[in-house]
């Protein structure tokens, strides 16, 4: 199975969460709707749902995202971090029945209850992580990269990424001299489509992971749907270089590149090794002044 974009998304977490929490309050299932009036049911479900995935989603994030555990394969690895995340939450709810509501009392063993918490929050953050960002990531991207186009004046993207000169008008003799225009800031449109804690820091690399583009940050990395040529597209002349077909490395990042046995590689300076292909070796040398 390819990655899991397992990132952190407000929005997709805010309507996500509080459906299902509005949904549990309304049918009251487990026998809430008899053993508790409305508000006791809105106050033990919020407690129940939102309380549970507060202990279970860090827990997944540092499993799916552990160096140690990288080489279990994606669905079994994001599993594993529910499980993980199931055993205090499992005993959370456990403590939370007969807390909220006189006449509801657990009659479900907690080995059971593990089980079920596992089961229920495997299929909610999927749907977070895979259904939601399949459904509602890529259009909004898409729109909100169409909307800057036109806001720009250029129409609709084509897929072909058009510069404007931003230059003043050379002096003429016959007028007066032109005030400099300020500076226009590069745009580098990937930094808009990653989550917005990591929008103020520099790119350091993209890696493929599967079907998903890995970006690496200073302050982080997040997972993007998209092939490693549309975010090299997305750099808009970023300095830096593909160095493989998977991998693509900041200049700014790479602090040496070492021959591993027959092959190169690149260090960055986060302490993170790259593979340089064969046939990207020649231009790795020329972006990347660096000894090696």
């Amino acid at each position: 199975m390819r990655e899991i974009a397992v990132v952190f998304d407000p929005e997709r977490k805010f309507f996500l969460y509080f459906g299902v929490v509005f949904l549990a309050v309304g049918v009251g299932p487990f026998g809430t709707y008899d053993a508790m009036d409305f508000w006791q049911r809105t106050v033990f479900w919020s407690l129940d749902i939102l309380g549970g995935l507060l202990i279970i989603v860090p827990v997944v994030h540092v499993v799916y995202h552990s160096r140690i555990l990288r080489r279990i394969p994606p669905l079994p690895r994001f599993v594993l971090g529910v499980a993980f995340g199931a055993i205090p939450a499992a005993a959370f709810i456990t403590v939370l029945y007969g807390s909220v509501g006189t006449d509801l009392e657990i009659s479900t063993p907690y080995p059971l209850l593990f089980v079920q918490v596992t089961v229920f929050s495997t299929i909610l953050l999927l749907t977070e992580y895979v259904l939601w960002p399949a459904v509602f990531g890529g259009s909004r991207s898409r729109a909100r990269a169409a909307s800057a186009d036109d806001g720009a004046g250029m129409g609709p993207s084509l897929g072909v990424h058009v510069s404007a000169d931003l230059s003043p008008p050379p002096d003429t003799p016959d007028g007066p001299v032109a005030e400099k225009a300020a500076p226009v800031p590069h745009r580098v449109r990937l930094i808009e489509r990653l989550p917005a804690e990591l929008r103020g820091a520099e790119i350091l690399s993209i890696s493929m992971q599967d079907h998903y583009a890995e970006v690496s940050t200073t302050a982080g990395k997040t997972m993007l749907l998209m092939r490693l040529s549309d975010a090299i597209d997305l750099l808009d002349g970023m300095p830096g270089a593909q160095i493989h077909r998977s991998h693509w490395a900041a200049r700014g990042a790479v602090v040496a590149i070492e021959k591993a046995g027959r092959r190169h590689e690149v260090v960055l300076g986060d302490g993170r090794r790259l593979p340089i292909g064969a046939t990207h070796l020649a231009v790795a040398r020329q972006v990347f002044p660096v000894d090696g």
